[in-house]
């Protein structure tokens, strides 16, 4: 499920700067986050649970945000959320018990936090106000 949410930036902005911020931040927090430049823009990937039993029970959380820039305009725009896990434990606890549903439960709302979590960073970071860790 791709979201795209739009911010107005300064004349001055250093996309380098956010992402570099944005890497420290995620990496803190116990992200895996790569960065590759894309023309005027940057992918970024961030993924923490993505290996093992975690994966395969819904608690892992891996997205990319695509950030481009537009005059003065940054376009994120989030695609390749990790779903699948989600789905999987879903179909085991459908048919073998109810346990790996709580773990779904708590991996699919934290999936779906990750997006407006690291919009607020964004905006934090642009304002000029601290990214909290």
């Amino acid at each position: 499920m791709a979201e795209t949410k739009m911010i107005q930036v300064d004349e001055n902005f250093d996309l380098a700067a956010l992402v570099e911020k944005l890497k420290q931040t995620y990496q803190a927090k116990g992200f895996n986050v790569s960065a590759l430049k894309a023309g005027n823009g940057v992918s970024i990937t961030f993924s923490k649970d993505d290996e093992g039993i975690k994966k395969f029970v819904g608690m892992a959380q891996v997205i990319t945000a695509n950030i481009s820039m537009n005059d003065r305009t940054m376009l994120i725009n989030f695609t390749d959320a990790e779903w699948m896990g989600k789905i999987v434990g879903f179909l085991i606890g459908w048919f073998l018990c109810w346990i790996p549903w709580i773990f779904v439960g708590m991996g699919g709302y934290k999936q779906m936090e990750l997006p407006k979590t690291i919009v607020k960073d964004i905006q934090m970071n642009v304002s000029g106000g601290p990214i909290p860790f």
